[in-house]
Order: C-alpha cells, then structure tokens, then sequence
C-alpha cells in the first residue's frame, strides 16, 4: 500500500517528516534557521573565516542572519572559501517556501522567466530534429564494453535533527538492480549506518569516492554514480547558475565540514573522464535538475522536450538586469518589465549573433560541454523539492523507486520511454516532482538505454 508522500526537508521550516509524513530532501537550514554555533544575528561569528579551495575554514568569519546558538562560536555558518570553497551558508525550499523577503521576490522573478521561456518556445519538443541539428550524431558515445565500477551514496543522517528514512533502502534497491541486470561487481558503498569511518558518507570521504570511480577511466568503460540524501542550494558566488543558486549535496558532517557544491561535484566526477567513458548519475535530492551542470536537459510531463542550459541562463541573467532593481513589486509589475525581455538583442544573443553576445555565450558552453558521454538522471528540477515517501511499506525515495519499477519491467528500453516512464510512476503515487534528464551532449533519445 502506498503511505502517502513525505518531503525530504531538514531542519528549518517544519522540521523532518514522521513516519510516511511530510518532510523534503532538502538541506536543512534556511534563513533564521538554527545557527551552527553562538550567537546568531546578522553580521554575527561565524564558524570560519575564508578557507582555501576545499579547505575548512579560519576562526572569525561572518556570521549567519540570527541563527539559534548550539554551542560553540559561530552564528549560521561562515563566509565559504575563496573560488569552490565549501559553503555552510545553507538555504533550501527557495522557491518553495515563505523564508525571507529577498527569497519571495527572487521567486516571483523565477516564476516569471520560467512562463517567457515557456512562451517563447525554448523547450523544444520536436527532440529527434534537436539532435540532429545540434551534432549530436558527431558526438562519441560509450559502447558501456569496459570496465564498470559504482559508488552508492545513501545518507539518512540517523540521530539528526535532519534525519531520512528512505535513503540507505534506496542504494540497496538500487544496487541490486545495478548489479544484477547490468552487471556492476566493483562498487564502493558509504553510507551512515556503517561502523567503518572510511565507509561513512562524509565530505571528504565522498570526495574520495568520487576519485576511486574515475580513477583509470577509460573509452568504453561505464561508471555509475547514485546519491540519496539531503540536497540544498547555495547563493552562485561564479555566475554560473541561471537561477544566481548552486545546487548541493549534504553529506553526513554538513555542519561542520558545509555543502558539496554543483561545481565541486562537476571537477571531481565528470571533468576528469576521457572521451567515450560512460558516466550514468542518479541523484534523488531535492534541488538536482542540473547539479551535475551539464549542457543539455530533458524533462517529460507530458511529452518530452529539451532545452539549452546555457540559453536558458543567458535569460535569466539578461532578465535580471531588466528587473533586478524592481524585484520588490508585485507579480504583474515583474511581468511589465520583461516585456522587451524577447526583443531584438536577446534574439542575436540567443541565435549567437553579435560579437560579445556570441563570444559570452561559446564561453558558457564550452565550460559545460564535455567529451566524456554523461547522462544525470535527477529526481526533480531545480525549484523542486524530492520526496521521502513510504511505498508497499518500505520508506524509500521516489526517483529511485520509480528508475527501479520502470527498469525492473523493462529489458529493452528507450531514454526517452525511461524518461517518460519514471514521470508516469510518480504521478501514479501522486508525487508531482518532474524528474529530468540532463546530459553533456544532445541525446538521441530513441536509441536503447545501456550502462
């Protein structure tokens, strides 16, 4: 029997789900959320100064915006390092939730774009000619011959004000699945129940499994990489998110060790891969739909349809700056002002014409592209949050039910079939989070799903 969905949230609005209740795979935290440490307020201590690339940081950083004190210095989290620091200035739900003034206004802006976008036909729905058009029959895929090496990532953050039901269940169902039909044997397990400390979903110790998967990586191998956890957002400090947010992970030790963000997941799982190695990534996470900051997404509610990231961007930042000093006004006054959002020099944008708006955007997407054949198959967009939700009484999280449903009943199937699939399974079990597709070259998207 089905429990009725939960929403994988942390601590902050409302707190986690109880048994089959609601909660979201969210990151916990938010604006006015706990602090990490003392005294809260803005401007307050923080937990550390700037750190290094990765490192941790400094005593003396900024604090948060009044976090409750537990103890210790610190308010919410300090400032995050120079560059792809770590961040502990944690915030989730944006889109979803009554948080703060600046977070409702950048919604209504988002909503707003989101509807031009729609309008103006940049999903495009005729996906076959999309492929051809954009190369994709030039691009070198993975024949998934090689070696297959997996990581499984399942966080239920036991104990914690943030704790999970479904998420260790979720990467022993899928395993299996992984294991059996598509024949993975060499496969690195962390998740928190673990007593080994090298095998617990820590930030440095997922870092390293991401290292082990693409260590070697060779044409024709296949990797797969599955997180089940807490996802969050982060404010975009390189100007790289259409939406100004990175898209996190939270491993085990968030609180003291911060996020993984988009951009670190990126360097370490996808930049180093060779041309023609097969990387299949499943997040079942709240905010995923582009954690991987891949170039092409495909999503189906309905029928399936592509869109540019990197056009998809280039809106939201020209619409920004239209907009950007109105954000207080109300939905019809945004609306107003978009209203040259479509004109003439965002077409040549667009369309790569004119010299600064091509070069800027060639850059953009050159940044994204990437030679190694990467699919991400993500449990929501990035303004959705992904349910924790107890079906045929087991908890579990609803991407990776419905990739295990789908693909248990299928032997031969098409991306675009397992894409629509998966949307059909969900909204069966009434979850309404559209999961995505999104991959580093433009898919043909009837050809048989491998791995």
């Amino acid at each position: 029997m089905y429990g009725g969905p939960g929403m994988r949230v942390g601590p902050g609005m409302g707190g986690p789900g109880g048994f089959g209740g609601p909660g979201m795979r969210g990151g916990p935290g938010g604006y006015g959320g706990p602090g990490m440490g003392g005294p809260g307020g803005f401007g307050g201590p923080g937990m550390g100064g700037p750190g290094g690339y990765g490192g941790r940081p400094g005593m003396g950083g900024p604090g948060g915006f009044g976090g409750r004190p537990m103890g210790g210095p610190g308010g919410f989290g300090g400032r995050p390092g120079m560059g792809r620091g770590r961040r502990y200035d944690i915030s989730f739900n944006t889109w979803n939730n009554d948080m703060s003034n600046n977070n409702n206004k950048t919604a209504k802006l988002n909503r707003e774009v989101e509807r031009k976008i729609r309008e103006q036909h940049l999903w495009k729905t005729d996906v076959d000619r999309f492929y051809r058009e954009k190369g994709g029959d030039r691009c070198v895929r993975s024949a998934c011959n090689g070696n297959k090496k997996a990581l499984f990532i399942g966080i239920n953050y036991t104990g914690t004000a943030a704790q999970l039901k479904g998420c260790i269940n979720d990467v022993k169902n899928v395993s299996a699945l992984v294991c059996q039909r598509f024949g993975f044997r060499n496969c690195l397990y962390l998740t928190d129940e673990q007593q080994d400390p090298n095998k617990k979903p820590t930030y440095n110790n997922i870092i390293e499994g991401m290292k082990w998967l693409v260590s070697g990586a060779k044409p024709g191998d296949s990797l797969f990489f599955h997180y089940s956890g807490h996802g969050g957002t982060a404010k975009d400090n390189d100007s790289d998110e259409a939406d100004g947010y990175d898209e996190t992970i939270l491993p085990l030790d968030y609180q003291s060790a911060g996020q993984i963000v988009d951009d670190v997941i990126y360097d370490n799982l996808v930049n180093p891969l060779p041309q023609g190695c097969r990387l299949t990534a499943i997040f079942d996470s709240c905010h995923s739909g582009t954690v991987l900051d891949l170039p092409y997404t495909y999503q189906c509610d309905g029928q399936v349809e592509v869109i540019e990231n990197d056009v998809r961007k280039e809106v939201f930042k020209k619409a920004l700056g239209l907009v950007g000093g109105f954000l207080s006004g109300d939905q019809s006054q945004i609306a107003s002002s978009l209203l040259g959002l479509f004109d003439g020099s965002l077409t040549s944008l667009l369309s790569g014409g004119g010299s600064q708006s091509s070069s800027g955007n060639q850059n953009a997407i050159k940044k994204r592209r990437h030679d190694a054949d990467v699919i991400q198959f993500s449990g929501c967009k990035d303004n959705q949050t992904s349910a924790d939700a107890k079906i045929n009484n087991e908890a579990t999280g609803a991407m990776s039910y419905a990739l295990i449903t789908v693909l248990s009943q299928n032997q031969n199937i098409s991306y675009s079939q397992l894409l629509t699939q998966i949307r059909q399974v969900m909204k069966q079990k009434n979850f309404s989070q559209i999961p995505q597709l999104s991959t580093s070259h433009p898919m043909n998207m009837n050809e048989t799903f491998i791995m």
